[in-house]
């Protein structure tokens, strides 16, 4: 008889990592009430009693630039986890998302025998990697995917691989539930995604602003709505509002009851992608790198698996939200935007493709999704 599980240590790296563990953490305190969680983690697992060692979601980047800027973080946070091994018993680890820097630590539990759960799995999958999915799977114990794509990938190497559905679409149905009026898009409402990194503010953000600006233009009946994950960003939201002359309002971690008020949304890659499909709210998305980032993504998204970039789109397999990479013209996006609202039918459309979309994000049973990915984790 295997013994009681009492410490799990759980690895995040990103805001929606946090977002994820937490929900997981909730589930597996109904099997386990009084397990100690130990967390590189924010603000929504230190809620749900996690002991945070480390919050590194502020200091998570895209391109690979500006990703050397993190490596002295991450080195000091490998060494304080490797003295926690050492001191303290630890009888799981969860690694969520983060691949980088978790499958590093991964490999530093699997020394010391200690089990591993890999909880949204490396994206080897989306990048046809072989080499990498068999590093994955030498490496971690038991491994949960939230994709029928990706579970069909892992499941070639391994049967140490379940598939129970997207997450979101439990963690949405939640918010759903607990909902006391039901909520009505308002006429001509865009809300605004800014993400969650630095650089998404530094580039993808002032592109946002342009857009907004050409719609006012096009229409000054057109509103805006911003949604920030937490305060980390508002200083510098605030001074580009301010030099653009916008008073716009600000929200934050609303996500679903801004993309519910919303009519249309413009967001950046990422989860907030999947939850704009599963709201059935219409999206462009937007990416923009640093100058000298973009010619090594370039190069890099040439081995990627999939026509689209977005989750939307790889989901629905064809384009039914507008993807903008690097060097689009602000004002094509306002006029695609403008276009589809002097078209109901067209926004109308959209709604019923990102419904079909979504619903691929289940595995056809009623079972509730965390909690069965808890009950594998744990047994």
């Amino acid at each position: 008889m295997s013994e009681p599980i009492k410490r799990l240590l759980v690895l995040t790296g990103e805001v929606s990592g946090d977002l994820h563990a937490s929900f997981l953490i909730k589930a597996i305190k109904k099997q386990i009430p009084d397990v100690l969680i130990y967390a590189v983690g924010s603000e929504k697992l230190q809620k749900e009693g996690a002991v945070i060692i480390a919050d590194i979601s502020k200091k998570s980047t895209i391109g690979f630039l500006e990703a050397l800027t993190v490596i002295p973080t991450l080195l000091k946070l490998r060494k304080k986890i490797i003295t926690l091994f050492n001191k303290i018993k630890i009888d799981r680890v969860i690694c969520v998302d983060y691949q980088g820097f978790n499958m590093i630590m991964a490999k530093e539990a699997k020394r010391r025998n200690i089990p591993i759960a890999y909880y949204i799995l490396p994206q080897e999958w989306v990048w046809g990697s072989e080499k990498g999915m068999n590093k994955v799977v030498a490496t971690a114990d038991k491994m949960v995917a939230i994709f029928k794509d990706e579970y069909k990938s892992y499941k070639k190497y391994t049967d140490d691989v379940v598939y129970y559905g997207h997450p979101l679409v439990d963690i949405i149905k939640q918010y759903k539930e607990n909902q006391v009026n039901k909520i009505r898009p308002k006429q001509k409402l865009i809300s605004i995604f800014p993400g969650s990194r630095k650089q998404e503010i530094k580039y993808v953000f002032p592109s946002m602003i342009k857009i907004m600006k050409y719609l006012i233009d096009i229409d000054k009946k057109y509103q805006f709505v911003i949604n920030l994950p937490n305060k980390q960003f508002l200083n510098k939201i605030t001074q580009i509002l301010s030099e653009a002359k916008l008073d716009i309002p600000i929200r934050f971690s609303q996500t679903y009851e801004t993309l519910e008020e919303s009519e249309f949304a413009i967001v950046t890659s990422g989860t907030i992608c999947l939850e704009t499909t599963i709201l059935e709210t219409p999206h462009v998305i937007l990416y923009r790198f640093n100058r000298l980032s973009f010619p090594l993504i370039k190069r890099a998204l040439k081995k990627f698996k999939y026509k689209y970039f977005s989750l939307t789109n790889i989901l629905a397999g064809k384009e039914i939200a507008k993807e903008y990479l690097q060097n689009y013209r602000e004002k094509d996006v306002a006029v695609h935007i403008n276009e589809l609202f002097k078209e109901k039918s067209g926004l109308n459309k959209v709604k019923k493709d990102l419904k079909i979309a979504s619903e691929k994000l289940t595995n056809g049973k009623s079972t509730e999704i965390i909690d069965s990915v808890a009950s594998y984790i744990l047994n």
